[in-house]
């Protein structure tokens, strides 16, 4: 009887003991998570906050004074001067804009809507050489671009893009990432939607649009954010190829070149700053649709 109660006792004790191990065991890997992820979050916007307070400051508190800490005498007037002086080829800020917006926006809607296009035919139909061109569509994300540049160059002068709008149609490839997002998701869409379209009388190209496209506006809608924040950011090709419609991502390239001339940094920081405000407000807005891309279908049970 003693050897019973001993052994009740002990399963018991074990039961309790590792309950607690089981419920402390999460939390401290919680905190253990939420300290390194602070840490990393400290790193990125440090340097931010750096760079705010340096904009706040005169250029000699800058040079000779106070350069790490917190502005003597905080002005703002560095952000107006970066506006009025922030200019490329007699190109203004505000010109620089609309042109960061329809490079940005434009080339993003035609890469992600063309990609979607071809992931829709590549993950719903098959036919001669679907399994070919999903191999390409792979490989050309493996095959390395350094190098590339000299022969892109001379095509576009070829065709006669370089320096026009048109250069936007180079955006219409079909493949890369994004395609393989989208493959992803059109592939997560149950075939009853379509099976269900086509018994009610539906083409194909009603099929796509009207029932399968719209499933997948939440995955484009993502893409096209984070395409659109990458093409705002990109200046070596505006550079190159749009040198008489500079973005703001080239006017501020440029304009770093002139400032670390002038050794007027804190308008340069300033500058910066105005260029960053339409990225984070876009995130702002839709932080959740870039964050929450579902691939996911509507189908239950």
């Amino acid at each position: 009887m003693l050897k019973v109660r001993e052994s009740n006792f002990r399963k018991f004790y074990n039961k309790i003991f590792r309950r607690e191990k089981d419920i402390t065991r999460p939390k401290v890997m919680n905190v253990v998570v939420f300290v390194i992820f602070a840490l990393y979050c400290f790193t990125l916007l440090y340097p931010l906050f750096w760079a705010f307070l340096a904009a706040l400051k005169t250029n000699n508190e800058y040079m000779l004074v106070n350069k790490n800490g917190f502005p003597l005498a905080p002005t703002f007037s560095n952000f107006v001067t970066a506006y009025k002086s922030m200019s490329v080829t007699g190109t203004s800020m505000f010109a620089m804009i609309f042109n960061s917006i329809w490079y940005s926006a434009v080339g993003a809607f035609l890469n992600v809507f063309v990609c979607a296009v071809t992931a829709y035919v590549l993950a719903r139909y098959k036919f001669i050489g679907h399994d070919f061109l999903y191999g390409l569509a792979i490989l050309v994300m493996v095959l390395p671009i350094i190098g590339s540049l000299p022969s892109q160059y001379k095509i576009y002068n070829l065709l006669g893009i370089s320096g026009s709008p048109l250069m936007l149609v180079t955006c219409i490839g079909g493949f890369g990432f994004n395609f393989i997002v989208l493959h992803a998701s059109f592939k997560s869409i149950a075939r009853d939607y379509m099976e269900a379209a086509f018994v009610e009388g539906a083409g194909h190209f009603g099929v796509f649009f009207r029932v399968m496209l719209p499933q997948a506006v939440g995955t484009m809608g993502a893409l096209f954010i984070v395409m659109f924040i990458d093409r705002w950011n990109d200046y070596t090709t505006p550079l190159l190829f749009l040198k008489g419609m500079p973005t703001l991502s080239t006017g501020l390239f440029i304009y770093k070149t002139i400032m670390n001339r002038r050794m007027e940094m804190p308008v340069y920081f300033a500058g910066i700053f105005i260029c960053c405000i339409p990225t984070v407000i876009l995130y702002a807005f839709f932080q959740n649709q870039v964050m929450n891309v579902s691939f996911g279908g509507g189908i239950k049970g």
